[in-house]
């Protein structure tokens, strides 16, 4: 049996750079640095879960639905729609990730104060 811990690695983390960031000028601007990126970080592996999932499902129903096929042309027309599909949402996941890049080093995480 697993046990999943309830406490937040992240949270204590992030509260371990909070305590640090008070000792020092410097020390506040690193903590902060930490915090964004442990966000962005955090945020990122959201997404990419959520879109893994996402494809995983697809992928699953395009090849469900081309073991029902009776002949090629129709195998190949699916794989063709799930080719096109699969690079399409490839294409958008990876907007998404550069959109959370960008926000993270243009200070969104600071604007959460």
């Amino acid at each position: 049996m697993t046990i999943v811990s309830t406490r937040s690695t992240l949270s204590d983390t992030m509260r371990s750079a909070q305590e640090f960031a008070l000792s020092s000028g410097t020390n506040q601007a690193l903590a902060k640095a930490a915090e964004a990126w442990f966000g962005a970080t955090a945020e990122c592996q959201r997404e990419m879960i959520g879109f893994v999932s996402m494809r995983l499902e697809k992928d699953g129903d395009a090849t469900r639905e081309m073991m029902g096929c009776k002949n090629l042309a129709d195998v190949a027309a699916i794989q063709s729609r799930w080719v096109e599909e699969t690079l399409r949402d490839y294409n958008a996941e990876t907007t998404k990730l550069m959109a959370i890049c960008t926000k993270s080093v243009n200070g969104g995480a600071r604007s959460k104060e």
